[in-house]
């Protein structure tokens, strides 16, 4: 089914939202202020994906759901979308969501170090780049 003109606008509404949390995690990495903590741009970059994920959905006429599974959204796009990360990129940055905003119990893992912060925004950068590449092509 072809993409309208109001989906097509909407999901580059999506996407721009997408593109302000991943400069917003890429500021907070580049500037490694000691206010900061990782956890931060590492939060940013799954809200990047999420709503670039989001982005495409609408594209395909799939109205998005209130999650932040990001492979539960990766299940939801036609058979064959490439997003440029692999289903355990995808499970890692979902893990960035909500439980690195609270604080864990003891014997829960570690918040994110500035390296995996790094990863997480090149994952994000990856997908945010693969939906701009798809919805450039509708």
């Amino acid at each position: 089914m072809p993409t309208t003109s109001r989906q097509l606008r909407l999901a580059q509404l999506w996407l721009a939202k997408a593109r302000v949390d991943l400069g917003s995690g890429k500021l907070i990495l580049k500037a490694k202020d000691p206010d900061t903590e990782p956890w931060v741009s590492a939060f940013h970059a799954q809200q990047a994906a999420e709503k670039a994920m989001k982005a495409l959905l609408v594209a395909n006429s799939i109205q998005p759901p209130q999650i932040h599974s990001l492979v539960a959204l990766r299940a939801m796009l036609p058979p064959g979308t490439e997003l440029g990360v692999s289903h355990e990129r995808l499970t890692i940055l979902t893990d960035f969501a909500v439980a690195v905003r609270y604080v864990p119990e003891i014997s829960q893992s570690e918040d994110p170090t500035w390296t995996d912060a790094e990863s997480a925004i090149a994952a994000a950068q990856a997908i945010v780049d693969a939906v701009d590449q798809q919805l450039r092509g509708r």
